[in-house]
C-alpha cells in the first residue's frame, strides 16, 4: 500500500528537480548552474538530485528532452491553412509567436545555450542536436507549405534558418530583457521579401500592405 505514495513522491519531486533546472539553466546558462544551486532553490538534497539524474549532464538531457517533447507538442501541424500565401504566412507567424511566448525556457535552452561547453557529456550534445533537427524539421515543412516549396528544397531551408536565427536574437535578448516579445512583423516582411529574390510566386499585390488579420507582435 506504501509503493504507491511513495512512487508519487518520487515523480514530484523529480519534476521539481527539472523545473527548477530548467529555470536556472535558462537564466544562467549550463555552465554556471550547479547542483547545489539547484538543491538550494528546490530545497531538496543533493543526494536526492543525483538518485534521480545521476549528474549535471543528466539533468540537462532530461531538462531539453522534456522541452522539446512540450515544445513540438505545443506546436500545430505543418499543412498550414490559408486560402494564398498572405493568409498562410499570418498563421504560421501566429504558431511560432504563440509557441515562443509559452516556452520561454525551453526556447532559451535550445537557442540560446547552443553554445554548449566542450566538457557537456555526448548525450547532452546528442538531445540538443535532436531538439534543433525536430523544430528546424518542423520550420522547413511548415514553411514549405507557405509558400508552396516542395520543389524548392535549398529555398525553404533558407528561410528556415533565417526564422530560427531571428527567433534565437530574441531569445539572447530576454537574458537582457524578459518582456522581449519575437517581432513577427519584420519577419513577415523579411520572409515574403527572401521568397521573392528566390523568385516564389507570392500572389499579393504588395508584400507592406495593411490588411485585417495581420500578425500583431504583442
Amino acid at each position: 500500500m506504501t509503493e504507491a505514495p511513495a512512487h508519487d513522491r518520487g515523480m514530484r519531486s523529480r519534476d521539481l528537480i527539472l523545473d527548477t533546472a530548467t529555470e536556472l539553466m535558462s537564466l544562467h546558462g549550463y555552465a554556471a548552474t550547479s547542483i547545489s544551486m539547484i538543491s538550494a532553490a528546490c530545497n531538496l538534497p543533493a543526494s536526492s538530485i543525483y538518485w534521480h539524474f545521476g549528474s549535471k549532464d543528466g539533468i540537462y538531457v532530461a531538462v531539453l528532452e522534456r522541452a522539446r517533447i512540450a515544445l513540438l507538442a505545443a506546436l500545430p501541424p505543418v499543412e498550414v491553412p490559408g486560402a494564398d500565401v498572405a493568409q498562410r504566412l499570418d498563421n504560421f507567424l501566429k504558431a511560432v509567436r504563440d509557441g515562443f511566448q509559452r516556452h520561454p525556457h525551453g526556447l532559451k535552452l535550445l537557442l540560446g545555450l547552443g553554445m554548449l561547453q566542450q566538457n557537456a557529456s555526448t548525450a547532452a550534445v546528442a538531445e540538443l542536436h535532436h531538439y534543433r533537427d525536430a523544430l528546424t524539421a518542423w520550420t522547413q515543412d511548415s514553411l514549405s507549405v507557405v509558400f508552396d516549396l516542395s520543389d524548392r528544397p535549398e529555398v525553404r531551408q533558407e528561410l528556415a534558418r533565417f526564422t530560427l536565427r531571428t527567433a534565437s536574437g530574441t531569445a539572447i535578448a530576454r537574458w537582457f530583457d524578459p518582456t522581449t516579445a519575437l517581432e513577427t512583423e519584420p519577419l513577415r516582411v523579411a520572409l515574403l521579401a527572401l521568397a521573392a529574390h528566390h523568385g516564389v510566386p507570392l500572389g499579393m499585390a504588395s508584400t507592406a500592405d495593411s490588411r485585417p488579420g495581420r500578425v500583431a507582435n504583442r
